[in-house]
């Protein structure tokens, strides 16, 4: 089973938000399952992230600095806002990514920056929770430029995961992590 999210305003307006919804029209219902984060992501993994099982799950947040490319995020921190996430947990994990063996880098960009908002909050809880339950699930954080075209970035998160056959081999390959563009094997 794969789970896409995107965080939402109030009115459904934001990039991650629109882009989700444009992401919808690649794929027949049922085959994926998209879903919305409204107000703080808490809640939001509990009902849909804690007690599942997932083969991959797809992140889809905003990003509110400069810049124009979607940045595929490879590190989550336990920071929020000021403070921590959980005290005691580790300081920062890598993301169990998919095999990303191609990217457009014209459209793409390797990050290691979260945020220390609901993106990296969320991101951090997923991966937490992948690792205390020993689960393979694959775990890809995209973080959009505020202003775009969403049936561009749609269209470009589409191909990114059909021509690395994501959906299709997401726990058959080796967990790679991706750092300076380069792809090194996961310890």
């Amino acid at each position: 089973m794969v789970l896409v999210y995107a965080f939402s305003n109030q009115w459904g307006t934001n990039i991650s938000r629109r882009v989700l919804s444009e992401l919808q029209r690649y794929y027949p219902k049922g085959e994926i399952n998209f879903q919305i984060v409204f107000g703080h992501p808490q809640s939001f993994f509990n009902k849909y992230i804690k007690n599942d099982s997932y083969d991959l799950i797809i992140g889809l947040g905003d990003f509110w600095g400069q810049g124009n490319k979607i940045k595929i995020e490879t590190v989550a921190r336990n920071v929020y806002l000021k403070g921590t996430i959980y005290p005691f947990a580790p300081i920062k994990v890598e993301l169990s990514l998919p095999e990303l063996e191609m990217y457009d880098p014209s459209v793409f960009e390797i990050s290691d920056n979260a945020g220390t908002y609901n993106c990296n909050f969320i991101a951090f809880n997923i991966e937490l929770n992948i690792e205390k339950r020993k689960q393979k699930t694959r775990h890809l954080f995209l973080h959009l430029p505020k202003r775009g075209k969403a049936d561009f970035f749609a269209k470009n998160v589409h191909d990114l995961i059909e021509v690395n056959s994501i959906r299709k081999r997401n726990n058959l390959g080796t967990c790679l992590s991706v750092k300076d563009g380069q792809h090194h094997p996961k310890r």
